[in-house]
């Protein structure tokens, strides 16, 4: 078997592994539309961010090495990065329930739909994969802020198209509703 045919099923193997662990159904995720619609009404992870990022710092807790409290130092990084992790999967949990109100909307309204499936696949992949690239950052003690901003991001602008069609999808039931009362207009003609 020559090389480059041995690298090729190495690839194909290495690309069926990841779509894959894109697609297979997340669990724990709420499957009716009412519950969706209930959980995407709370207050999105991602929000937090900025305070997870600072006590990641390595700044933020210069002042116990400083002082010679490393057994302390090396506590307090250990609590911060559990925590980040612990938050790391919040935001994975949120991103599934994003995407699985996206499949949700695309059943009710195929023409809003706020992403296509082939669309849904890659930002999954994606999110999987920033989200498992960032884990071992965080194990490994090495500094988050890239990953942990793509990883937000992409939550955030899933989260704004997913408002936005249901923006749309609200409007037009507004419109119906609306429509019969000015047909009944029409035939009683003006007043």
């Amino acid at each position: 078997m020559s090389l480059p045919l041995l690298l090729f099923i190495l690839l194909a193997v290495f690309l069926v592994f990841l779509l894959g662990l894109a697609a297979k159904s997340p669990k724990g995720l709420p499957l009716t539309s009412e519950e969706v619609i209930d959980a995407l009404s709370q207050e999105r992870h991602y929000a937090r961010l900025p305070q997870i990022l600072q006590s990641l710092r390595e700044d933020d807790t210069d002042f116990l090495r400083r002082r010679g409290h490393l057994e302390l130092l090396s506590q307090i990084r250990g609590e911060r990065k559990r925590i980040a992790l612990r938050f790391l999967h919040y935001l994975e949990k949120e991103y599934q329930l994003l995407l699985e109100a996206s499949r949700i909307l695309a059943t009710l309204a195929p023409e809003l739909s706020a992403i296509g499936e082939y669309e849904r696949l890659k930002r999954n992949l994606r999110f999987v994969l920033l989200c498992r690239y960032l884990r071992w950052r965080l194990r490994l003690g090495l500094q988050p802020w890239n990953a942990f901003g793509s990883i937000s991001d992409m939550a955030g602008e899933m989260t704004l198209k997913l408002e936005m069609a249901t923006a749309q999808l609200g409007e037009r039931a507004l419109m119906a509703a609306d429509f019969p009362s000015f047909l009944n207009k029409g035939r009683n003609g003006p007043e």
